[in-house]
Parts: structure tokens; sequence; C-alpha cells
């Protein structure tokens, strides 16, 4: 029992990040006194510095020969997920909010997990070298993939949302420049940085923690909640968990276009069916800075929340069946 709430701190903490917020939203709004218009930015550069730092370079290059699999997880993970929202946003357009909608959209465009990925694929008795490459490359991609997709969902119907060439001049300085620095600190310290690594994840976890409070005091102080009510979470849980179930049915029946080794199989699954939250969540600050109504950024990182710990329990419930796949 005690195993399985350690396990959680994080998802706990998401919620507990929100309940902060209803509690005591001037302290996170910008211009309390966290300064969150501020903070959240350097949170956001170290997250991605982090993130440098911790990717294993040498290993990422043993494992990047996997070219069918590869190209089957990012088809995946940024093409056809995608559509699969849209066809669900589609049929069912008339019971979901236009905010939470958003929300969905954005959370289809991201890239998948990297460290959930690899842990539940060695769970699974599947092949971690190849998720780690496929997970890690997924994010690289997203840093312009996602963007990309963005301005093409919310331009039209957000007039303040950045032009492509603002966005990508902040996603750089935010995210890129952050992520180059780190993976060089790592190749001149990587001994010392191999011993970090539970501080890096302690500490990332944390930084994720505050940009989910700052985001929600500021959409407490923007009125978003009294504009689109209550009931809009519970929308948000529904059809994240439809997606979720149906983008899980799809890319297990398909996986074995990936490869024909089940351990593989079993990577690509879950490097295609997961989306990030670590990397999603600050992003989502850059790309929806300021902004307001349906793309406000509280209701933008709701369905992430939800659908990061729907896919951990659904992870969890399944890995022994998938590693009986590869042991008959």
């Amino acid at each position: 029992m005690l195993d399985r709430i350690k396990n959680q701190v994080f998802t706990i903490g998401l919620f507990a990040a929100i309940g902060l917020a209803f509690l005591f939203p001037s302290f996170g709004a910008a211009g309390g006194i966290f300064k969150s218009e501020l903070t959240t930015k350097l949170c956001i550069a170290l997250i991605f510095l982090i993130q440098g730092l911790s990717l294993p370079t040498r290993q990422l290059l043993a494992s990047a020969t996997h070219f069918r699999l590869h190209v089957f997880c990012q088809s995946w993970i940024f093409i056809l997920s995608p559509i699969l929202m849209m066809l669900i946003i589609f049929v069912f357009d008339q019971w979901i909010p236009s905010g939470i909608q958003s929300g969905l959209l954005y959370l289809s465009v991201l890239p998948t997990t990297i460290s959930s990925a690899i842990v539940l694929t060695a769970n699974s008795d599947g092949d971690s070298g190849a998720a780690l490459v496929s997970a890690t490359l997924s994010n690289i991609i997203g840093i312009l993939i996602t963007p990309l997709w963005c301005v093409s969902l919310f331009a039209q119907t957000s007039g303040k949302f950045p032009p492509l060439d603002s966005l990508i001049a902040k996603i750089a300085l935010y995210v890129l420049l952050p992520l180059v620095i780190g993976q060089l600190i790592r190749l001149a310290l990587r001994n010392r940085i191999a011993n970090g690594k539970n501080v890096f994840k302690q500490s990332n976890n944390a930084l994720i923690l505050f940009i989910v409070y700052a985001a929600f005091c500021n959409s407490i102080a923007d009125q978003v909640w009294i504009a689109f009510g209550w009931h809009s979470i519970l929308i948000a849980l529904a059809f994240s968990a439809l997606f979720l179930l149906l983008l899980s049915a799809l890319t297990w029946t398909s996986s074995e276009l990936s490869s024909n080794d089940p351990r593989q199989r079993i990577a690509a699954f879950f490097c295609s069916s997961q989306k990030t939250l670590a990397a999603g969540i600050p992003m989502a600050t850059v790309i929806f800075a300021g902004q307001t109504g349906t793309t406000q950024e509280g209701l933008i990182i709701l369905p992430i929340i939800i659908y990061h710990s729907l896919q951990l329990f659904l992870a969890g419930a399944i890995q022994t069946r998938l590693a009986t796949t590869v042991n008959r």
C-alpha cells in the first residue's frame, strides 16, 4: 500500500497544486507575490536544462537503427493521434465545450513521455533501448512540430495567438537552448551527472508543480471556471479517457507494422500511446502565454493532467499481460 502511494506522489501533487490554486489564487497569478509571469519562464528553462542533462547520448546512438519502429511511433504521435482526436471532436462536438476542445487538441499533438515509456516498456519485458530512442526523438521533434500544430489549430480562433516566427523564437529560447546546454554539460561532466538522476527527477517534478499551480491561479483570476463551469472537468475526464482507450487499442492492434519482435512491439505501443506531461505543461506555458477564453492555459493543461493519471493507471493494469506476449 505504501509503495503504491509512493509511486503516485507526483500525481497527488498535481491535484494538490490545483487545490492550492483555488485556495490561494492571488499568490500565483500574474502580478502576485510569486511573480509567476517571470518565474514560470525560469522554471521552463530549468526543466529543459534538466532534460538535456538527463538524456544518455551514447545509449541513444546504440538503439537508433530500428528505423521501422521509430517511423511507426512518430507517425502515431504527430499525425494519427491528432487525426483521431479531430474525429472524436467532430463526432461529439456539441457535447464538448470549446475550451476543453482546445485542451484535447493540444494533448493530441504532444510528444510521448520519456521516463514512463522506458520504465513501462522495461517492466513489460519490452525493448527499453528502442523505447528510449523513439521517446527522445519525439520530444526533440516535438519542439518544432507541436508549435506548428498549435499555430495551425488555434491561430484563427484566437486573435492574440502569437505568429509562427515569434513562437519559434520563444521555443528556441526557453526549450531548445536549455536542452542543448544541458547536453553539452552532460558530455563534459558525464560521471558526475550520472549520480544526480534522482535529484534531477525531483527537481523537475517540483518545477512542473509550480507551473501547474501558476496556470490555474491565472485561470481563476481570469474567471475561466465561472465561464465554462465545473462540469467541464467531468467532460475533460470522459473524453481524455475515450482518447486514451481508442489510441491504446489502435496502436497495439497496428504495432505489428513496427516490428515482428514482440519486445519492440511493446516499446512501440507505449511510445505511441503515451503523452508527455513533463514537456507538455512547460510548452503550453510558452505557447499559450497571455491567452484568454478558449485557449487560456488552465483549460489547455487540464486534459494533460487527467490523461497523465489515466495512462499510468492503464499501463499498470496491462503491463503483466503484455509481458506474457514476450514470454510465450
